[in-house]
């Protein structure tokens, strides 16, 4: 038996050479993978989502999400070492450069005293890479959005850029009206488009209070079906011992919810 490689990069290689590699992975190229990358990173933050710092098996679960997850940065960059384009020594000082020139309030001589300075700082060295592209025409503000954005992020996305410029609630009482203001359109309304359309204003207010707020509702909206879905097992647990769903009112199986509930499921 050969010597088995040691390093993530080494497998990948192995997986392509074309002689004695896999077929599966030699198939493949960047679209195919595509898929899989989104899949992995999807997975990551479902594990973040139940992940309880210092617990053995969550942290397990964790690193383990975390090696898929970077499975697919070595296939990517292997795809694109193989015909000469980069390799990922090459990523990895791409993305070394870009940090170390965007934080010169670490790196150089640049004086922030907040979060939000490092944020004004870092687009405004964002917009001086642009002019040195030759990249001058200055964009729409809210053209560029990243297509893979989920709807939550890019609705994040849009709050943010505008927020930059101004346009924003002068305070969290404001964006709370506006989401009264929204569900109680939404609760008027009854023709299904309508009521389509009301639906998504009152989703994008929520959003915008949530970004005011602090939060990630992405990532509360993960971590609330991780919440669901535990304490629904409790629920089906119950109805199983009984017998099965037609055993169990609507009541039971609420009793069976709130107890799972108080257990902190």
């Amino acid at each position: 038996m050969t010597d088995l490689p040691t390093t993530l990069r080494a497998v990948m290689a192995r997986l392509r050479d074309p002689e004695g590699g896999c077929p599966w992975d030699l198939k493949q190229d960047h679209q195919t993978l595509a898929k899989y990358l989104r899949e992995e990173a999807a997975e990551v933050l479902d594990a973040l989502a139940v992940h309880t710092p210092g617990e053995a098996v969550s942290e397990a679960h964790l690193k383990e999400e975390l090696g898929d997850l970077w499975l697919q940065v070595v296939f990517q960059a292997q795809l694109a070492s193989e015909r000469g384009a980069f390799d990922l020594e090459g990523v990895e000082r791409t993305i070394v450069d870009k940090l170390v020139r965007r934080h010169p309030h670490v790196f150089g001589d640049v004086e922030v005293d907040s979060a939000e300075g490092v944020l004004m700082n870092w687009e405004a060295i964002k917009a001086e890479e642009r002019a040195a592209k030759g990249q001058t025409a200055e964009r729409r503000l809210l053209e560029g959005l990243a297509a893979n954005l989920s709807p939550i992020e890019e609705a994040m996305e849009i709050g943010r850029r505008c927020a930059k410029v101004g346009f924003e609630w002068p305070d969290l009482d404001g964006v709370m009206d506006k989401v009264g203001e929204e569900l109680d359109e939404l609760r008027a309304e009854s023709e299904p488009g309508r009521v389509e359309e009301e639906f998504g204003d009152l989703l994008f207010s929520l959003i915008q209070w949530a970004r005011y707020k602090g939060l990630d509702p992405d990532w509360a909206l993960r971590r609330q079906m991780a919440r669901f879905k535990g304490r629904f097992e409790r629920v089906e647990d119950d109805a199983r011992a009984a017998g099965g769903w037609e055993h169990r009112s609507l009541d039971q199986m609420e009793a069976a919810w709130q107890a799972a509930k108080k257990q902190g499921a």
